[in-house]
Formats: C-alpha cells, structure tokens, sequence
C-alpha cells in the first residue's frame, strides 16, 4: 500500500480543482548502497523507537519493522508473524510489548504474543471509495498515541479517530474535514500528541484541521486565514510545552495558547511543506520536511537549514529520532536511513538489510 500522504495530496488536490560502538556491518561505497536493492517512492521509513532494552525499531511501509541492536539490523515482517507488512507506528506498552499500527490494524507484537486487533466496521461504501481501496483503507492504522491513563488513541487512514482501552473502541471525528468525491467524510489522521496537562491533540490531512479533547469535549481549532489548507502533516509538543504543528504546504504553525499563528522565523521565509519536528536530548529541535526539502534546526529561535557533508541527500525525510548514544536517526522516502553521531552522516539505507 502506497503512503496514504502520497495518495490524498493527488486526490484532494484533484477534488479541489474540481470542487557510539563498533558495528559488524560491512562498509559499502555510496553507489552500491543506492542500487543494492530497488527501493521506490512507495518505499518509507516512517518512524524510529528506542525501547527500554536500548534497540532501535523501525517502521517501514513495505518491509515490516526493522531492529537494530548498535550491531547489525534484524528485520519482522509477516514472515515472522508480524500482522501486516506496512507498519505506521510503533508504542512500547509497559510490558514490553509492542501495539503496531499496520494496514490490517492495531497489532500487539512481542516475544509471546501476536494478535490483530481490527478496527471497528467502517459502514461507509462507494464505488470511489472500491476504486482507491487499498491506497485508502479505512482498516489501516495511521498513528498510535498511549495516553497517561493507558488507553491507546488510534488514528486511521479514513475512519477517524478511536480511542481503545483494551476492550472497547470509541470512535470520534469521522464527520470532519472536506467531503471527498463519493459526498462523503473519510478523515484521515495524520498526527496525535499529549500535553502534560492530559489533553490530546489531533490533527486532519483531509482538511480536518486540528482538534483538542480536553477530557470532556473536542474544540477545533482553525489555522487563520485557512492557511495551510487545514491538512496537518504533524503536531509536536517540545518539553517547553510549545505545540508546533506542520502542514502541507501552509509552512510550519506554533500554539499561542488560544490559537496556531504561523512561525515566521525561518532563514529565507521559506515555508517548510509537511513538517515533522523532533526534539533530542540535548534540547535541539528537529524539523524535516517530506516535500524534498531537508532538514533544519531551531537555533536561538531561527530555523536554520541543517549543512554538513551529504546532507543534501536527507530528502523527504518523514521521521526523525534518537538512539541510546545520541545519535540522530533520519528515515523517508526510497528506504531512506541515515544516521547523524554529531560529526558525520552515515547512509544506511541498504546497510540495514545486509544479514
């Protein structure tokens, strides 16, 4: 299944105009890791996890999740039974195990356990709807939250937002957003986060916009002037509190408390399209954009372009995380996997698939 993003920017689009060890790797020159294996633009490194062990765990669309132990790379797909070979996100629970999102659903996935959890009946049908199944697939997971209580809030490729216990789905803002060709809502969730005072911040790439649940209630929040064209790549919360979000092509947003004004601090007044922001443990912000553009740092207060040697290459780059020495991790588009230890970049976009 292709990146639902990649899919909803052609089909909205389209409706609008119409409407620090030694490691055992082997090295590899630049050339034989770009052409080792044929990796396409439906090929995405969405996310890295540390766990509490210290491993690193990567999603990956088409190749299942991919562990690495500081030695060599490890990689679970359905082969091994894993629930689904296109993994989205990945939550340590406090057992250890893993709840997945994938194109079949929730999975919870460990060393004893493996189980597809779907998600609720999506009722709605149309021949459109038949036509793009399973690019848009209202069973497909696309972001998992684990709140301070241990419920799980669950985005989906079109069904809205659902909010597990363990037992029990709820299902919220299927009604948002722009009505799609079939006349009907398909929200699609792109992002999920936690403040530290409980509430949870959700955010729409079908022009949703975003919304806060503050325990009792959704309040919506528009992006003034409709810019940034409600479609939210991500939202992030830094240990400031500050609530960044991005968005297709509406550059970068920043909370004020009452409202997302836009950020204007940034070298060349570039707008930065389809954001995602990390901050490591250095207090270094983070922001890459998956719209070819690279990656940038906040600096005194600036986002600056981030410019060492092969950096050019960190294009569509969709995750951005952080390992046990660290060691900054970029992952995107063509099985992009690149890793920054402060004085170099290492490409290992092939290297984690040499067994």
């Amino acid at each position: 299944m292709k990146y639902l993003i990649i899919i909803l920017i052609a089909l909205i689009t389209v409706c609008c105009n119409t409407t620090t060890q030694t490691e055992k790797v082997p090295e590899k020159s630049k050339t034989d890791q770009r052409t080792s294996h044929p990796y396409g633009t439906g090929d995405v490194v969405y996310m890295g996890h540390l766990d509490r062990d210290g491993n690193m765990w990567f999603a990956t669309s088409q190749e299942g999740i991919y562990k690495y132990d500081g030695h060599s790379f490890t990689n679970y797909n359905t082969d091994q039974g894993l629930c689904g070979h296109d993994v989205t996100s990945i939550v340590e629970d406090r057992d250890g195990s893993f709840w997945l999102g994938t194109e079949n659903g929730l999975c919870r996935w460990g060393d004893t356990v493996s189980e597809t959890i779907p998600l609720p009946h999506y009722p709605k049908k149309s021949d459109w709807l038949d036509r793009y199944y399973p690019m848009i697939n209202p069973k497909a997971v696309s972001h998992i939250l684990q709140d301070k209580s241990g419920d799980l809030w669950v985005g989906s490729d079109c069904a809205g937002l659902y909010r597990y216990d363990g037992h029990i789905f709820q299902s919220y803002l299927q009604e948002k957003g722009n009505l799609m060709p079939d006349s009907m809502y398909h929200n699609s969730i792109s992002a999920i986060a936690e403040d530290n005072e409980g509430n949870i911040w959700i955010g729409s790439f079908s022009h949703g916009g975003i919304s806060q649940y503050d325990g009792k209630k959704f309040i919506h929040h528009a992006l003034p002037d409709g810019i940034g064209d409600g479609m939210i790549s991500s939202i992030y919360i830094d240990r400031q509190e500050r609530i960044w979000a991005g968005t297709r092509n509406g550059g970068i947003y920043l909370y004020n408390g009452e409202s997302f004004l836009p950020y204007r601090n940034i070298a060349g007044d570039e707008k930065i399209a389809m954001a995602k922001f990390f901050e490591d443990s250095q207090g270094t912000l983070w922001i890459s954009s998956y719209a070819r553009k690279g990656i940038y740092q906040l600096v005194g207060g600036s986002v600056v372009p981030f410019e060492v040697s092969d950096s050019d290459r960190l294009i569509d780059v969709m995750s951005i995380s952080e390992d046990g020495q660290g060691n900054i991790w970029f992952g995107g588009r063509y099985g992009l996997l690149w890793r920054w230890d402060g004085k170099a970049l290492r490409d290992y976009t092939a290297l984690k698939r040499v067994k």
